[in-house]
């Protein structure tokens, strides 16, 4: 069987699989032994959700073929999409903006599927995701010393802009968030909604959602439209795949141009906006940033650079967001 490794994945591999006789495969692998918190477990998740999805929304997510283990590494197959495309590639390669209208619509229509159940759920959750997601994923990073070196100070300058570290305003970010999340219902979501976890299939039109992810504490909607935001907003894909610099606390960044995904951002934003009220989108809003915290021992595992990077890049966005709240009720 010939193996080439694919694009995503953290502590696991994803390797597009031909058989020497059958039909394509992907194939997502981690180790047992290695990393387990941020690897296998995640990995696990993964596996055990697209197992129940593919049930429960048929036709949305891949179907799993089979899974196992060979020495410590634990694998599943699941079918293989051809002629698919990310979503987040799409949007660079799209030519007008019809193209995304088109696009956006049908995502949307396609996640409906999954908010249609709705499950009681408690405001008092906010406490658990913030220690669980922000303040555990930081305090894990601790004992690193690239980590300690760039946040001695508890600030840094990103693109030439001094703000707060993330850690330093989380009591801020917790009031905001508590203030803010008046409607705690939950529903079947993604959790990993990301433009690189959603295929298209432009000739027929298709949407697949693959990477879904387990561990989110709270699940509603607002969570998953808080990552397409991350990755349109805050462009998680470009930045990921741009150089940049850092020197002690200070990160450097320049972003290329994305016509066609900022049009596809505005248009996110203006449904959201439309769809929910002013609470519902800060809280959509504070999660965008939370994303950044939860990817940092997952980063620190494997880029201690991208780990500092998304770090600077969170404690930016609060920093900003927490700016335009004042101006709003100084």
């Amino acid at each position: 069987m010939k193996k080439l490794q694919l694009k995503g994945g953290s502590l696991s591999g994803t390797y597009l699989c031909t058989p020497d006789n059958g039909k394509l495969f992907v194939r997502k692998e981690v180790s047992v032994s290695i990393n387990r918190e941020y690897g296998y477990q995640r990995w696990y998740s993964q596996l055990k959700r697209i197992q129940r999805y593919s049930v429960l929304f048929p036709n949305l997510f891949p179907n799993i073929i089979q899974y196992g283990i060979v020495d410590d590494i634990a694998f599943f197959d699941m079918e293989y999409f051809e002629d698919s495309i990310t979503v987040s590639d799409y949007l660079l390669m799209a030519s007008n903006t019809s193209q995304v209208d088109n696009l956006l619509t049908k995502l949307l229509v396609e996640l409906q599927k999954l908010y249609a159940l709705k499950i009681p759920s408690t405001s008092l959750s906010v406490d658990l995701y913030i220690y669980e997601e922000i303040e555990q994923k930081i305090n894990a990073c601790k004992d690193n010393k690239r980590f300690q070196e760039f946040s001695k100070d508890g600030t840094t300058i990103f693109n030439g802009i001094k703000v707060p570290l993330l850690e330093f305003e989380i009591d801020k970010y917790r009031s905001i968030f508590k203030n803010a999340y008046k409607s705690p219902f939950e529903t079947f979501t993604h959790g990993n909604l990301t433009l690189e976890n959603i295929l298209f299939q432009p000739k027929n039109e298709r949407i697949i959602f693959i990477d879904p992810y387990e561990e989110n504490v709270i699940d509603s909607p607002l969570a998953d439209y808080s990552q397409l935001l991350q990755s349109s907003n805050s462009k998680y894909e470009i930045v990921n795949s741009t150089p940049f610099e850092i020197s002690e606390n200070v990160v450097n960044i320049k972003l290329p141009n994305t016509n066609l995904l900022d049009y596809f951002n505005l248009q996110l934003i203006d449904f959201l906006k439309n769809q929910y009220n002013s609470d519902d989108f800060k809280v959509i809003q504070l999660l965008e940033i939370s994303q950044y915290a939860r990817m940092l021992p997952f980063k620190m595992a494997i880029d201690e650079e991208k780990m500092l990077l998304f770090y600077a890049l969170g404690s930016y966005l609060f920093y900003n967001l927490e700016s335009a709240f004042k101006k709003i009720c100084p």
